[in-house]
């Protein structure tokens, strides 16, 4: 016998099993990971067929986020640990994910978004930046399971600034939810760090930008959840002027954790262990709001090694085994249909040629996954194990861009980044399941590493510092428009025709790179 599906009706929990069930024991655990976990209730049912029904609330408490184990005499029922369905009347917002014209995605002007033709972009949100341990007269007040959170009334009005500009011009709004304790407007404060942080998170290392999600307290999945369910339940509505959220990013490039999802020092399967169920309790606050909503792992470049991995393999890890270890504890604890945010900068982010990468193949073995072997990753993602109900995961292509050099070379490499604008979006509007490319940056920005990534110069005086248009700017206007073909065409000659051709639809190879021949020149 086993556990195959776990459903969420608006009052109650539905266990359905792969054979008749006459009675169970049915106990309810708090859905901690690397922590001691709470038993929170027992439930003796009599089984109807193939299903056995305990309610879904006790008082204010929703068992929609638990972990459940089943039992039959002393014999545990193997199967899915957590709710993996929902009844369609449980969310409000009953709207399909929307289909865009175009996978174009920009910050920018008003001015610029409508030109461009832009249709949706991420928003960076941070817990530390919008919620606090103290009520106050400038705090909001927001129920989860229970418990009262509070939330900073001015930061919850930025971002409703944002969103409803969002709204105004029809984008579709992503979230990448962080929990920073130094960026992004974090407030500092003590009492609410010490929840949300992870345990681990290393503050003396002054590269370790965020922090992973808590998942291992009481509290600290406390605060994540509420906030989550605060973002969801405010930006999600099918009706509200602000309602245009379809999504969350959880954290940053992961697979570098010890810079943009610090957690310490942790084996690979450790820390996805705990991204898991922080990406798993996104999702199920998610859904309880929006039918279509998603949750996106978020990965750097590096696919099958890493920059720093021989060194520190417990700083800094490979995509494919982020991937990897999140599809095996789909079978071990229960599926949800997780996609994938990747981040497909050419290998030196210094130089915008990417057709000209080295380190990239085209098998699922490649060091990297750059511009120049994006369709490796959907090909990865798309083998029978990784699918999730028979369908490839879904793909957001969420940060990546083109740097320009200063001085004499500012001419040829914005040409450069012109003309492999082109070739990447193309790539990424060729593949199937890929919804977003997000051009990063807007402008040029001073402060981010020395890299030129806008498309348009920085100019301090100009608002929102957007100075001359850089070539790419005509490129990314005439994408799915009439003067495609032609762009294409300019492009299609500056790169060279046959690679240009050649890496539009290169010939991936399913498996693992043949390493016999490497020494064969010596």
């Amino acid at each position: 016998m086993k556990i195959t599906s776990i459903l969420v009706s608006p009052s109650e929990i539905i266990f359905s099993f792969d054979s008749p069930l006459s009675s169970a024991t049915i106990r309810e655990y708090e859905p901690l990971v690397h922590a001691e976990c709470a038993l929170l209730s027992e439930h003796e049912v009599k089984g109807n067929e193939n299903t056995a029904v305990i309610a879904r609330f006790m008082g204010k408490h929703d068992r929609l986020y638990s972990r459940f184990e089943v039992y039959v005499g002393d014999n545990r029922i193997p199967g899915t640990q957590f709710v993996t369905d929902f009844d369609v009347s449980v969310p409000e917002n009953k709207n399909e994910y929307p289909a865009l014209s175009t996978k174009k995605t920009l910050h920018g002007t008003e001015e610029d978004i409508i030109a461009l033709g832009i249709r949706q972009q991420p928003i960076n949100i941070n817990l530390p930046n919008l919620m606090t341990t103290v009520k106050s007269d400038e705090t909001l007040n927001f129920e989860h399971d229970g418990k009262t959170y509070y939330f900073i009334k001015k930061a919850v009005e930025q971002v409703d600034m944002q969103m409803a500009k969002s709204k105004k011009l029809g984008l579709v709004v992503t979230m990448i939810l962080l929990n920073s304790p130094r960026l992004f407007g974090s407030t500092g404060e003590k009492a609410l760090l010490d929840k949300c942080l992870h345990p681990g998170f290393d503050f003396e290392s002054p590269d370790a930008f965020i922090s992973a999600f808590n998942m291992r307290t009481h509290d600290g999945m406390g605060y994540y959840r509420a906030f989550v369910e605060f973002l969801c339940d405010r930006y999600t509505k099918p009706d509200s002027n602000v309602g245009c959220v379809a999504g969350a990013i959880i954290s940053n490039e992961v697979n570098s954790q010890y810079v943009w999802g610090n957690a310490g020092e942790m084996d690979v399967n450790d820390y996805v262990a705990e991204y898991n169920e922080a990406m798993r309790q996104a999702w199920l606050t998610g859904q309880k709001h929006s039918k279509s909503f998603r949750v996106y792992v978020s990965l750097d470049q590096y696919w099958h090694k890493t920059a720093h991995n021989v060194r520190f393999p417990k700083r800094y890890y490979s995509g494919r085994d982020i991937i990897d270890e999140l599809n095996r504890l789909q079978g071990e604890k229960g599926e949800f249909p997780w996609c994938v945010a990747y981040h497909p900068y050419p290998e030196d982010l210094r130089w915008p040629d990417f057709w000209h990468d080295r380190a990239p193949d085209f098998t699922f073995s490649t060091p990297k996954i750059t511009f120049k072997n994006m369709e490796v990753l959907e090909a990865y993602l798309s083998q029978p194990h990784m699918l999730y109900r028979n369908a490839p995961r879904r793909i957001i292509f969420s940060e990546q861009g083109f740097n320009s050099h200063s001085g004499a070379l500012q001419s040829l490499t914005e040409k450069m980044a012109e003309a492999g604008y082109v070739l990447a979006y193309l790539k990424a509007k060729n593949m199937k399941t890929v919804d977003m490319f997000m051009h990063h940056a807007y402008t040029d920005n001073p402060h981010e590493f020395g890299l030129n990534l806008g498309i348009r110069r920085f100019d301090p005086n100009a608002p929102h510092h957007a100075g001359e248009k850089k070539p790419i700017w005509y490129a990314v206007y005439d994408m799915d428009t009439e003067h495609e073909s032609e762009r294409i065409q300019k492009a299609r000659a500056f790169i060279g025709e046959e690679l240009f051709d050649y890496l539009l639809n290169p010939p991936i190879e399913y498996g693992d790179r043949d390493t016999s021949k490497d020494n064969e020149f010596g």
